[in-house]
């Protein structure tokens, strides 16, 4: 029996179930689980269950009550998951909201990441706005910092660079928020090869730390090498 397709046009509701292709043009509600290869989203969609598609691609704005998991997610728009997000390529170019928390292999983007919980990938690569509750946890951590002021409680990772970004490379719908130098606040920073600006942390501990201009740390531990610019602000260094 072949898999149907689910296509949406205009205003309607439909239920959940197991689809080859999944189409929303204009405004849906969808109640129950989704499975599909390939969904689309053009306009506004509320999914009141969990979704797993092979590629997943939102122009406009959904809710989605569950939990997702995709190979590939692209976002032009905004996205509210409340639930957790099991992603290969996570592609950003807007908001994204997560109640619950994030696996990824790859994050890249432009605009807002917010996560309740936890963000966990191999490479991070983000320009904007980024609040994560819990830990950001990934091998490559790149954050160009701008529009506003962003937020992680601890970072972890091999490579971390933290540096303030320009505005005009992100998405023209974010210049409604603060011209003004954007500031990264951490209680914890740990990695091996480490380079900060503009970021406020209690703790940095690495093997090589580079604290540059716009920088407030309280404590700094390194083991092979430091460097601090003269426009920042460290109160103790220790190599251990």
């Amino acid at each position: 029996m072949a898999v149907r397709n689910l296509t949406i046009n205009g205003s309607a509701f439909a239920s959940g179930g197991t689809f080859h292709h999944v189409t929303v043009r204009g405004d849906a509600t969808i109640r129950g689980d989704v499975e599909c290869d390939r969904c689309k989203v053009f306009g506004s969609a509320d999914m009141k269950g969990a979704v797993t598609a092979r590629k997943l691609r939102l122009f406009g704005q959904a809710n989605m009550d569950g939990s997702v998991r995709a190979e590939k997610m692209g976002v032009f728009g905004e996205v509210d998951i409340r639930g957790h997000a099991r992603l290969g390529h996570l592609q950003l170019r807007g908001m994204a909201q997560v109640e619950g928390g994030i696996e990824a292999d790859v994050i890249r983007g432009y605009g807002e990441l917010s996560v309740s919980g936890s963000c966990e990938a191999e490479s991070v690569a983000l320009t904007g706005v980024v609040h994560i509750g819990q830990t950001l946890n990934a091998e490559q951590v790149e954050l160009s910092l701008c529009f506003a002021d962003s937020s992680v409680k601890e970072i972890g990772g091999r490579t971390l660079r933290i540096k303030q970004g320009k505005a005009w490379k992100a998405v023209h719908w974010l210049t409604r928020l603060s011209p003004l130098t954007a500031v990264l606040v951490a209680d914890t920073i740990e990695g091996d090869d480490i380079y900060l600006e503009h970021t406020k942390a209690a703790v940095v501990r690495g093997d090589r730390v580079t604290i540059g201009p716009g920088c407030e740390i309280g404590i700094v531990e390194y083991r092979t090498a430091f460097v601090q610019d003269e426009q920042a602000a460290v109160k103790e260094k220790r190599q251990r």
